[in-house]
């Protein structure tokens, strides 16, 4: 009787429900550790150091600068959104118990906005007397073409050109600094699956082709690792370091405009499919990020692409042509209007500089604080 009564009970339908939720529930968490990757945690203290962090109100971004925040790093969080950015800064200074945590408006979309970010930065009440990173994370994906009020299709305006602008505007006082800085990008393998640089229709006008969001965003990718790549050459033997990482696959809203994600059977459709390919979840997802930005063992690297295991990974043909690369970087002085920016910018701050604009819009600058080098200076390698 007894017997009879315990196989009953153990082939009930709430005994074989919570043995499927239990066996569910713990493949779960074996296939999540082994997607995770190798277990790796940054134990340096960041106090007294200020990073900068683009897109930090979701995803990647949001781990990144609560991650810091955690290491009592100073953080500032540049964000389209301010109203989301106090939002998100509210729940990080709530779990880090750090109060240094900033929020300063930046789009990078809009040329003007990332002057401004600078210009606060540099002088007034949100002066910073350091930056130590920043990290370039900010990026969108979009189904439609739009563009930004200078009429550059905004993909390519967010995910290379605002983060060249930033990085231009920012240099003077980063190469100035006596404390070593890093800059790193996040990008990913994409870049290696049939892409290369088509600056013929580098703002997507082509009338005779339909726009395709992912193919955009993965060009617009290609060109910030060139990019990332030429900068890191131009600027070696500085006291800035730039590296690339790959966080590998993981949870964001970056496609959230894009039609699969509209219609609510294909959104599920492709969580599945993104569950079965190893998305990671952002505080895994992060490590790579960390690793580049703030380890003893990537102090002294620059021109690094680390991959989500935190391993170096080759730069593949594309971005290895130094053609190529200084062919975008001559075309983004051009399209960012990067001497008009700086010229404005230095003259809103009073400082003392001489700007020359050239005919294809390349700026020359004689600075006050200019080496007695003559010409060209260490203040100004970024225009080589």
């Amino acid at each position: 009787m007894a017997g009879r009564r315990l196989i009953q009970g153990l082939t009930s339908p709430w005994s074989v429900g919570f043995s499927a939720f239990g066996l569910a529930y713990g493949g779960y968490h074996v296939w999540d550790s082994t997607q995770s990757g190798t277990k790796y945690d940054l134990h340096e203290d960041l106090a007294g150091k200020t990073y900068i962090v683009t897109g930090a109100t979701s995803g990647i971004g949001q781990a990144t600068a609560e991650e810091l925040a955690k290491r009592n790093a100073r953080v500032i969080m540049a964000c389209r959104n301010r109203e989301k950015c106090v939002q998100v800064r509210r729940d990080i200074v709530l779990n880090t118990r750090n109060k240094q945590v900033y929020c300063r408006q930046c789009d990078l979309e809009d040329f003007d906005s990332i002057r401004t970010f600078v210009q606060k930065l540099s002088k007034g009440k949100f002066e910073l007397d350091r930056i130590d990173g920043i990290v370039h994370n900010a990026a969108m994906m979009q189904s439609e073409r739009a563009v930004n009020k200078d009429g550059i299709e905004k993909t390519i305006a967010t995910n290379h050109l605002g983060s060249f602008l930033l990085t231009g505007l920012l240099l003077d006082k980063l190469l100035a600094q006596p404390n070593p800085v890093r800059i790193v990008f996040l990008n990913s393998n994409i870049i290696d699956r049939k892409c290369d640089l088509n600056l013929a229709d580098f703002n997507s006008e082509n009338a005779g082709k339909k726009f395709d969001g992912y193919e955009i965003y993965k060009h617009s990718k290609l060109a910030s690792a060139l990019f990332t790549k030429e900068l890191s050459e131009r600027l070696s033997d500085t006291n800035i370091h730039v590296l690339m990482a790959d966080p590998g696959r993981t949870k964001s809203n970056l496609s959230a405009q894009m039609d699969g994600q509209t219609f609510f059977l294909s959104r599920w459709l492709l969580k599945i499919v993104s569950f079965g390919m190893g998305e990671r979840r952002t505080e895994k997802a992060v490590r790579p990020v960390l690793f580049a930005l703030c380890d003893p063992d990537t102090s002294d690297e620059n021109g690094l692409f680390i991959d989500r295991e935190r391993h170096q990974q080759p730069w593949n043909d594309v971005i290895m042509d130094a053609a190529k690369r200084e062919k975008l970087w001559n075309v983004s002085v051009t399209w960012t209007r990067l001497g008009e920016h700086l010229k404005k910018m230095k003259e809103e701050l009073g400082e003392a500089a001489a700007i020359q604009i050239s005919e294809n819009n390349t700026p020359t600058i004689e600075s006050a604080t200019a080496g007695s080098g003559g010409g060209r200076s260490w203040k100004t390698l970024w225009l080589w």
